[in-house]
């Protein structure tokens, strides 16, 4: 009899390691997710998607929560209409920062190359794999991650980017600066624009330009 449960034991000790030996499904390189997120995103033309914004500064726990509209239009140029009137366009090597209800607005130049966190949709994969260590992971529901993080003698930002099962979308975008503090940006609801007229600077603001 002792025989015998030594061999069920066994038995299914075997079967456990023998479903241990099952290989998973490979995960696919995080530089290629960003790839084909990035050309899915280029082909798709103007898109506008709706976001919610969560800032939790360093050593809070409670956070702040703002809402509005995120467009897109890759490589160049990406716009937020916050909905309590405040908007920024960066397109290029600028960036305009203004409000609906007071008549001035700011204008300077960026390096989009040198802006950590603007650089993940605006600057090629190559460049962004040089500055960059990436790991990518899937969740259960089909959806994949993409950690990335700059090495840890050039500063202490992470970012994450969370794309849809298809790997077409970006459903959120989370990073931790420097400091210590932490944005995220879910989005949903993507919409195809029908003009590009959104990622011009608007007319009769009176630009300072910095």
């Amino acid at each position: 009899m002792r025989a015998m449960a030594s061999r069920c034991r066994w038995g299914v000790l075997g079967a456990a390691l023998g479903l241990l030996a099952i290989p998973l499904p490979a995960v696919e390189s995080p530089w290629v997710l960003l790839e084909g997120l990035r050309a899915a995103l280029e082909s798709a033309g103007p898109l506008t998607a709706r976001f919610v914004q969560t800032y939790t500064p360093a050593g809070f726990s409670s956070s702040d929560e703002e809402g509005g509209h995120l467009s897109i239009w890759l490589p160049r140029c990406l716009r937020w209409n916050y909905d309590e009137g405040k908007s920024f366009l960066v397109c290029g090597g600028e960036v305009h920062q203004w409000n609906e209800d007071e008549p001035g607005g700011r204008v300077y130049e960026i390096d989009p190359t040198r802006e950590t966190g603007l650089d993940l949709l605006l600057v090629d994969v190559d460049t962004l794999r040089e500055r960059y260590v990436a790991s990518s992971q899937e969740l259960p529901d089909g959806s994949k991650v993409i950690d990335l993080a700059v090495p840890p003698e050039q500063g202490e930002f992470r970012a994450r980017i969370f794309l849809n099962p298809e790997g077409t979308r970006v459903s959120a975008l989370e990073y931790v600066d420097s400091e210590g503090n932490r944005t995220r940006f879910a989005l949903e609801g993507y919409q195809r624009l029908e003009h590009t007229a959104l990622f011009n600077p608007p007319a009769g603001v009176e630009w300072t330009r910095e």
